[in-house]
């Protein structure tokens, strides 16, 4: 977002123009909270190369080049949505997400297709097993790695997925060979999505996600499948549009096995029911979480959900009852998730308590305002995350009109935390 928001008021300078996009103009652009005006619009068509006549014709946001379908679950669509995410130009892609319904549909074509059997190995050169089973290795390496992040991790994670996209594409391997192979990129493609989404980089997240939907399924791979599903929902109800992000999980758990993986459907699930003030549904799918997290054991949980807790149900529950409202009952369990929350879980923790804060805005006393939303800072920063560092600024932008001196020296304080 920052490189947007720089890029529009450079392309602004060189029309002698002027543009106030920052980066919390740029992410309400995204979330849809809010409407770009005319010359903003303007701005960014040249920006990103779209002729004025199409800004008109199609209108906001439909004309962004971003706004596409996605592949058919096909091995060839499969292979072209894995292609896209290595040739795509970043900054032609990246900017806003697909419209509401497509994702929905994209769900549920997943929940009705079968993947296709190899039944021979085709032309081309063989693939190295060897090659595969150390990548098969890193891959795993990489997901443990995933709770540090940084820049480092982003190279190397796509950097292996450039790897694993082009033995795909060697075209010659037995149907073991095929599933391993996509599996790998499932992996992978789904990390490179969490490392986007957590950079505030939504499109380039989604693009990834539905990749790794894509090579899930090729592996015949429900779990990891329906997990990329249950991504693009959270980010859905991320971006304001939980109801695009309940139906995507009612498919997602349609075809899912293991209690784990459908504990976190059930947990994401009520927390866009929350947003949606559906109560009822809420408890409905909190209820379910637990007792799905309870049937689920060590040695048949997926290694993509093998992070999910107890904790995880509990501070996102207090998440849910925060948006409904019951801030007595949302202090208690986000406090209680906090306590139990793995503090190698860096992003995760920083958001919880960007939520613990949240709860104390209604308080007459400032201080302790003050204090919780500086922990929520302080951890926000440390992570070096957009998207816990915007999350945190929000709430801090919530303080503007209060006076009192604690709120003052929280905002000098975050004032000193700005880049220069």
């Amino acid at each position: 977002m920052d490189d947007l928001a720089r890029a529009l008021r450079r392309h602004a300078r060189q029309l002698g123009l002027r543009s106030g996009a920052d980066r919390n103009r740029v992410w309400r652009w995204e979330s849809r909270s809010a409407i770009p005006n005319a010359e903003s619009q303007q701005l960014l068509a040249g920006l990103l190369g779209v002729p004025l006549s199409v800004v008109t014709q199609l209108g906001w946001p439909y004309w962004l080049p971003a706004y596409h379908e996605p592949h058919p679950l096909s091995p060839s669509g499969s292979r072209a949505a894995l292609r896209e995410i290595q040739a795509t130009p970043m900054e032609r892609r990246s900017f806003l997400v697909l419209p509401t319904g497509t994702l929905v549909g994209f769900a549920a074509h997943w929940a009705a297709v079968e993947p296709g059997r190899l039944d021979r190995a085709l032309s081309g050169h063989r693939v190295d097993p060897e090659l595969l089973a150390w990548l098969e290795a890193r891959t795993g390496e990489l997901r443990a790695l995933s709770a540090a992040g940084g820049p480092m991790l982003r190279k190397l994670v796509d950097a292996h997925l450039a790897t694993a996209i082009d033995l795909i594409d060697q075209d010659n391997y037995p149907a073991a060979i095929h599933r391993r192979l996509h599996t790998v990129a499932a992996d992978l493609a789904h990390q490179a999505g969490w490392i986007r989404f957590d950079a505030g980089q939504h499109a380039p997240a989604q693009h990834r996600w539905e990749a790794a939907v894509h090579a899930a399924h090729q592996a015949g791979d429900r779990d990891l499948a329906a997990v990329a599903l249950s991504d693009l929902a959270y980010q859905a109800t991320w971006l304001a549009r939980p109801a695009d992000a309940v139906a995507i999980l009612e498919y997602a758990r349609s075809r899912t096995p293991a209690p784990a993986t459908r504990a976190l459907l059930d947990v994401r699930r009520a927390r866009a029911s929350a947003v949606l003030q559906d109560r009822t549904d809420v408890e409905r799918a909190l209820l379910s979480a637990e007792a799905e997290l309870d049937r689920a054991r060590p040695g048949t949980t997926p290694a993509v959900v093998s992070w999910m807790s107890a904790s995880d149900i509990t501070a996102d529950a207090g998440r849910c009852w925060l948006d409904l409202g019951d801030t007595t009952r949302a202090r208690t369990a986000i406090a209680g998730g906090l306590t139990e929350l793995d503090p190698q879980r860096r992003r995760t923790q920083s958001i919880f308590l960007t939520y613990w804060a949240e709860t104390t805005l209604h308080h007459h006393d400032a201080a302790a305002i003050a204090t919780a939303a500086k922990t929520a800072l302080d951890a926000a920063t440390h992570t070096r995350a957009p998207r816990c560092i915007d999350l945190a600024h929000t709430l801090l932008a919530r303080l503007d009109k209060r006076t009192e001196q604690p709120i003052n020296d929280l905002r000098d304080y975050a004032h000193t935390l700005q880049p220069t």
